[in-house]
């Protein structure tokens, strides 16, 4: 990756927390009051990328954690267990650590060529709807594929979408990669031949490329490591439930 859009990325992040671009490379810990991104989050919500740690949290809660961070290695304070002791909560949901990943031209790995389509008629968008079904709502959700929403690329295997994948455009300009595999079909490349080609597609577009996805699911990351993504960032979300 080059270091134009290593800077993009780390710029992209440092206008989420409000913050300085060069107070990110170094060692550090930051505590911001959640910016206009995450206005009205009811959370924590953490940034790491080997080097700093940036901690945003609704208002009530900077000075507690402030106090927790004092003397604190930056890796130390991006950590679930230690941010909710800090401001002593009971009722919460820890989303992550998830991988953010990104990939210019320079890096991309593209995969062997398996036949991919883009979905376009009303016959193949109703496969879509087929593989929905098969997969958990919460699997959906995080694929931030929409039928309505293109483009919309797939491998279809037997007669149905075996695996499908599409982007999102941030407010950075990135696009955000999201798949979705049929869990009959998982562990033999489909989702990675989608991926390979939405990236392809986004890259030669001009863009430059976003892959989130939660580090526990290791196939989702290989996938994203082994097309090149390089992780230049984890993030951690605490969401308050109380």
């Amino acid at each position: 990756m080059d270091e134009e859009t290593r800077f993009k990325v780390y710029k992209d992040w440092a206008e989420r927390f409000d913050c300085d671009i060069s107070s990110m490379t170094i060692p550090n810990v930051i505590v911001r009051e959640h910016s206009r991104t995450l206005k009205g989050y009811n959370g924590i919500y953490c940034f790491f990328n080997g080097t700093t740690s940036i901690i945003s949290s609704p208002t009530k809660y900077t000075s507690y954690i402030k106090r927790a961070i004092s003397g604190r290695h930056p890796m130390e304070t991006f950590d679930a267990n230690f941010l909710v002791k800090s401001i002593d909560i009971g009722k919460y949901k820890v989303i992550g650590p998830a991988f953010q990943g990104y990939i210019d031209r320079a890096s991309f790995l593209e995969a062997s060529s398996l036949e991919v389509v883009e979905l376009v008629t009303s016959n193949q968008l109703s496969l879509l709807n087929d593989l929905r079904k098969s997969c958990s709502e919460t699997e959906w959700e995080h694929s931030s594929i929409e039928i309505n929403r293109q483009p919309i690329l797939a491998r279809i295997s037997d007669e149905r979408i075996v695996a499908v994948g599409s982007w999102r455009v941030e407010e950075s300009g990135f696009l955000s990669v999201g798949i979705l595999s049929h869990p009959d079909y998982r562990g033999k490349g489909h989702a990675k031949a989608v991926v390979s080609a939405l990236t392809r597609k986004g890259l030669e577009d001009g863009f430059t490329m976003h892959y989130q996805t939660l580090m526990s699911n290791s196939s989702s990351v290989a996938i994203a490591k082994s097309l090149g993504f390089e992780k230049l960032a984890c993030t951690l979300a605490i969401r308050i439930l109380e």
